[in-house]
């Protein structure tokens, strides 16, 4: 079980998040804007961070670098409604940490990808695991895009 802050300011995607990560078993704390995450993550240990690159306030790579400053053995899981901004890492801020992979996945696939962050290698398909983690970095994108209303 980790130990998961989520920064997320579209209630939808949060309570999905929180949803899908407590469903895994997992402790999870939401916060809805960067701020009051990293004022979170200051007063508590967490496994893993998962960010919205694009927030109210600092922006993602900001908070995901002043939690990192904290814990450095944080693992960090950014999201993105915006596609463009999960591709182009070229532009990405000098300040941004690192990522490991551009390729998005769904967030269907959330609880499993904690799970491969906390040890569980065998949590990810096994067709293409470099989509997902080359396992010299703690940091992945994640991408996602609007849900249509049914």
């Amino acid at each position: 079980m980790a130990r998961i802050l989520v920064a997320e300011h579209n209630e939808e995607i949060a309570a999905y998040l929180a949803s899908s990560l407590k469903d895994g078993g997992h402790n999870v704390i939401l916060t809805d804007n960067s701020l009051d995450a990293w004022r979170t993550s200051g007063q508590f240990e967490f496994d893993v961070l998962i960010v919205d690159i694009v927030m109210p306030g600092m922006d993602g790579f900001v908070l995901a670098q002043k939690a990192l400053q904290a814990n450095p053995y944080l693992h960090v899981i950014f999201i993105t409604g915006f596609a463009a901004v999960a591709m182009d890492t070229y532009n990405s801020p000098d300040y941004s940490p690192q990522p490991v992979t551009t390729a998005p996945f769904h967030l269907k696939d959330i609880s499993a990808r904690v799970r491969y962050l906390m040890g569980d290698l065998t949590a990810l398909p096994k067709a293409d695991p470099e989509m997902y983690n080359n396992g010299t970095e703690n940091i992945v994108y994640a991408d996602f895009k609007a849900r249509k209303r049914s």
